[in-house]
């Protein structure tokens, strides 16, 4: 219980800034909600994982996800499933498509703070969910449409409930426990075996380093198991049972394929995480490295649950089990910053103090670095063709200049638990969000979205009522679908799409020269070329009208 004048002096500047506090929140959040309307959906990924819950819906089947018309099942469907509720709710859209990610995004704070404030108290946890919140790669990821987020969240979920179960006792164990599965399932659902891979590996490593098995003993596995499988298994039994090919590709090529070997053309050097962790962390790099150098030193008796060393195994499992794989995204780090939060948030105080004004340093100098490119941009811009489109991130660039400068001059003034993470972060937020402003500039260089537009009315309702063929020659570009509302032929391009047309082999076109015959045998139809494949179809005689271009793609018709 706070008494004398210093609770009361604290208790007063609580009440001074929490209505700052709160309005600064909503207008964080709002920018939030608002961004994800402001572009076109980006190649591949949002592409892809907006047009088949459009699929889903346009062909009423919820079991069999389909891209271009084609069976696609690298990763299972709850995703598809809430996006395609949420564009059936809010019509087809940018914002509806990416809305699950980003309540997912927002979510995973939520659950980063109530368990940090369960554990550690309430600064801690209002620490965590700020430095979480505003960290690079986090912002980045919520406002793009990948199933990264939505497994962060329920590994967050899982990763949540495991560690409340330790620390409750009796009904509220397992309710905590129960909740653990489903966070399970759910990831599960999300992208599969590595939902439930990654949270025994770092439980194998706690036990290990902690010589405690007691944790193994609070699982409520006769209560769990059935609960896992009860969500999880009746969308695998039903697919397996419409595609026998189901479970040789799904788990056999998908998972272990996919990690032990080059088969998807994803492969980097065993270091490529290093610079995407000190880059995504930003701009907490200093709390960062500190939290990671020290987390793994035990914190409690042997006789409790070292919920910061667990914290940190999970954070060293993730990275040492994606790092060993063949197969590497950016994104796929990201289930591990919700645990680095947290253990950024928990340092002790006078480190955690020396680290924030080491971050108001980084911050003034990465302001100055971001100032300097955007004076110099136009000297750096020699594409004639790409030079219109990049000249327009000088503004987000400035902008985020600024709210570096600005955000670390201020927190350098700044003392106390909160006043300086939330003035850090909030900096951080606004300038990695001037990124997001950055990709509106240049989304004709990686969306479709401009080239549909340019359509004439007439021609683009043929396409949608399937009266007017559209073929994509050597090239595939995953967003142009969805705005189109239909699948596209494809000619001499296979990709990703290899198993979906191995099962439907009349739907492609293999060589341009059998395009050739029947594009002049036909009627009305659309083509969508690279800017080569346009000439080259030029120097052949083929009868074209140009009716769209942009910068990567460009769209004719036969008349």
């Amino acid at each position: 219980m706070n008494g004398g004048p210093a609770g009361s002096e604290a208790a007063a500047s609580r009440a001074r800034w929490q209505p700052l506090a709160a309005a600064a929140l909503l207008l964080a959040l709002a920018a939030w909600f608002v961004l994800p309307a402001c572009r076109g959906l980006f190649n591949p990924d949002e592409g892809r994982y907006a047009e088949i819950p459009r699929e889903m819906l346009a062909t009423g089947d919820w079991v069999i996800p389909r891209l271009n018309g084609l069976v696609y099942i690298e990763k299972p469907p709850l995703q598809y499933w809430a996006s395609a509720i949420s564009e059936a709710v809010f019509g087809r859209n940018e914002w509806a498509a990416r809305l699950y990610t980003a309540l997912c995004s927002v979510a995973t704070v939520l659950v980063t703070f109530l368990l940090t404030r369960m554990c550690f108290g309430r600064a801690a946890g209002w620490r965590a969910a700020v430095m979480l919140g505003s960290s690079l790669l986090f912002v980045l990821l919520g406002q793009q449409l990948t199933l990264d987020m939505g497994l962060t969240l329920w590994m967050t979920v899982t990763f949540a409930g495991f560690c409340a179960a330790q620390r409750a006792q009796g009904g509220r164990r397992r309710m905590f426990m129960l909740l653990a599965w489903a966070g399970t399932a759910a990831a599960f659902l999300t992208k599969g075996l590595v939902a439930g891979v990654l949270p025994v590996l770092a439980l194998v490593a706690y036990s290990a380093l902690r010589r405690d098995f007691t944790p193994w003993r609070r699982l409520e596995p006769l209560r769990g198991v059935p609960l896992f499988f009860a969500l999880s298994l009746p969308w695998f039994v039903l697919i397996q049972h419409r595609l026998p090919e189901f479970f040789n590709f799904f788990f056999v090529r998908e998972h272990f394929q996919r990690y032990l070997t080059r088969i998807e053309d994803r492969y980097q050097p065993w270091w490529f995480f290093i610079p995407v962790l000190v880059a995504g962390c930003l701009p907490w790099l200093w709390p960062a490295l500190r939290a990671l150098a020290t987390g793994w030193r035990a914190q409690t008796p042997r006789a409790d649950f070292d919920l910061r060393r667990f914290s940190w195994l999970w954070c060293a499992v993730v990275f040492v089990f994606f790092s060993a794989s063949d197969s590497k995204l950016i994104p796929y780090l990201l289930p591990l910053f919700p645990q680095l939060a947290l253990l950024m948030a928990t340092l002790p105080a006078e480190s955690l103090q020396r680290d924030l004004k080491r971050t108001a340093w980084l911050m003034v100098v990465l302001g100055g670095i971001t100032l300097a490119g955007a004076v110099a941009l136009p000297w750096l811009l020699h594409d004639p063709a790409r030079a219109p489109l990049f000249i327009g991130i000088r503004w987000p660039l400035a902008g985020m200049s600024v709210c570096l400068l600005a955000g670390g001059l201020v927190v350098l003034r700044l003392r106390g638990e909160i006043a300086p993470v939330a003035a850090a972060g909030g900096a951080g937020y606004a300038a990695f969000l001037c990124v997001v402003w950055a990709a509106i500039a240049v989304a004709p260089l990686y969306s479709g979205s401009t080239l549909v537009p340019q359509l004439p009315p007439a021609l683009l309702q043929g396409v949608r009522a399937g009266d007017v063929p559209v073929y994509s020659v050597g090239t595939y570009d995953q967003s142009l679908t969805f705005y189109l509302e239909h699948p596209v032929t494809l000619v001499e391009w296979r990709g990703e799409l290899d198993f979906g047309l191995s099962l439907a082999p009349q739907d492609f076109i293999p060589g341009v020269e059998d395009f050739e015959l029947s594009w002049r045998a036909g009627g009305q139809a659309l083509a969508v070329v690279e800017p080569r494949t346009y000439a080259r179809l030029q120097a052949d005689g083929l009868p074209m009208v140009l009716r769209a271009s942009a910068p990567k793609h460009l769209i004719v018709s036969r008349q």
